[in-house]
């Protein structure tokens, strides 16, 4: 029975995109380790572009417009977290049926409590210590990418009838 599942997970129709990519000449060599994990890569993809998104956020806000890193980084982290939400809502988890709102609000939410070791974090390390915010960030995307995940799949996408153990 968990065959059937990991097969189901592994052929969503919103998958499909990920598919024609993985396709391409040059990219065709990944595509025996992306068959293999197919979720957990595409999961990594969308992660990706929402952290970059947040990281290109933050440096703008610091360096173009003059901010705190404080401050900058909440604004990146909310910029981020609704581009994060639309693609995980449509393109991962594929919850079109559910109430945006409720998802959105659900999903917002369950970050902050990310949103409070990047601030704390970039507040010590940045604002009070004078590192780098470049360098802080870098550290802090591993840390919040594997919080945000298990958040994201425990507490905001999870089926009515999945129960958490």
């Amino acid at each position: 029975m968990e065959e059937k599942q990991v097969n189901d997970v592994n052929n969503k129709p919103q998958f499909a995109i990920f598919d024609w990519i993985v396709s391409l000449p040059v990219i065709r060599i990944v595509k025996p380790l992306y068959e293999w994990k197919k979720a957990f890569w595409i999961y990594c993809f969308l992660g990706l572009l929402s952290t970059i998104a947040n990281y290109v956020f933050t440096i703008v806000f610091t360096e173009s417009l003059g901010l705190y890193g404080t401050v900058a980084n909440v604004l990146a982290w909310l910029l981020s977290t609704l581009i994060s939400f639309v693609l995980f809502r449509y393109l991962y988890f594929d919850r079109t049926n559910n109430s945006f709102i409720n998802e959105l609000v659900k999903f917002a939410s369950a970050r902050i409590f990310t949103l409070g070791v990047e601030t704390l974090t970039v507040l010590v390390f940045v604002d009070i210590l004078g590192i780098d915010i470049k360098i802080v960030k870098a550290v802090l995307i591993p840390v919040t990418a594997i919080l945000n995940y298990f958040i994201s799949k425990i507490f905001v996408f999870k089926n009515k009838e999945e129960k958490t153990a």
